[in-house]
């Protein structure tokens, strides 16, 4: 068995790493709040987390299955801008 998210500290630097988020994987809500939590713990701001922070998506957003050749074809980065 494989862990889905871990942390590791080297001196005074934190990280946080996840086999989580893939494109749908983002719509969960929990794992959108794990991700922003474990930030907080990365910077050492633990007493910011809070249950309640809002980690609702900005905009619109409608991610493809995650499959091969899933993508789709010609949109350039700079259409999401």
């Amino acid at each position: 068995m494989m862990p889905v998210a871990w942390v590791k500290t080297y001196k005074t630097a934190r990280t946080f790493t996840t086999t989580m988020g893939a494109s749908q994987d983002l719509q969960n809500e929990a794992l959108r709040r794990l991700i922003v939590n474990a930030c907080y713990w990365a910077l050492g701001w633990e007493s910011r987390i809070s249950a309640r922070a809002k980690v609702d998506l900005v905009g619109e957003y409608h991610p493809l299955p995650f499959a091969f050749d899933g993508f789709r074809k010609g949109v350039k980065p700079s259409a999401y801008q």
